[in-house]
């Protein structure tokens, strides 16, 4: 008995080590945030409505306690009974307080109906519904096509608002 509690107490101890793929970029060298893998947030619009956000991979710094900063998001957001938007980018950030995803990195979406759009920035808040971005949009249908430099939208009472030279080409 002796012999073997020496042997197994001689043996490697399983320890916990970060792979070097944990840290990226600016986070290299700085160990002051949280790395979360395959990232999933549910939650309801403040009339009900389901959304989920995803991402490939999440960093929670942890001086920046409201804030999150996704990589490879997607979010799937009904926009009432039937119908339903689907957007994806590859950066973004998740303000939690105010339920908010903003990103400065393009961004596409896609209705349920074929219709999608194009931005190259663009805020949602998942509470209220409301989409907006000041540098544009360009938007196609089977109706025809829509760009703007600027754009709002509320999902809860499908009310889309283009300004900024709006041109529309309908089919």
């Amino acid at each position: 008995i002796i012999f073997i509690m020496i042997f197994f107490s001689n043996s490697k101890k399983s320890t916990f080590t970060l792979n070097d793929q944990v840290f990226e970029g600016k986070y290299q060298n700085n160990k002051g945030f949280i790395k979360i893998n395959n990232l999933k947030l549910m939650g309801y619009n403040k009339t009900g409505t389901p959304y989920q956000l995803t991402a490939d991979s999440a960093i929670k710094e942890k001086k920046s306690i409201d804030e999150i900063i996704l990589y490879k998001v997607k979010a799937d957001i009904f926009l009432n009974n039937k119908d339903w938007l689907f957007l994806n980018t590859e950066q973004a950030t998740y303000q939690i307080s105010k339920k908010t995803l903003r990103t400065s990195y393009k961004i596409q979406g896609y209705y349920d109906d074929g219709s999608s759009f194009s931005s190259p920035s663009m805020e949602y808040n998942f509470d209220t519904g409301t989409a907006k971005s000041e540098e544009g949009i360009v938007m196609y249908g089977k109706w025809g096509n829509i760009k703007s430099k600027g754009f709002s939208f509320n999902s809860i009472k499908d009310i889309y608002r283009f300004y900024g030279e709006a041109v529309m080409i309908v089919k």
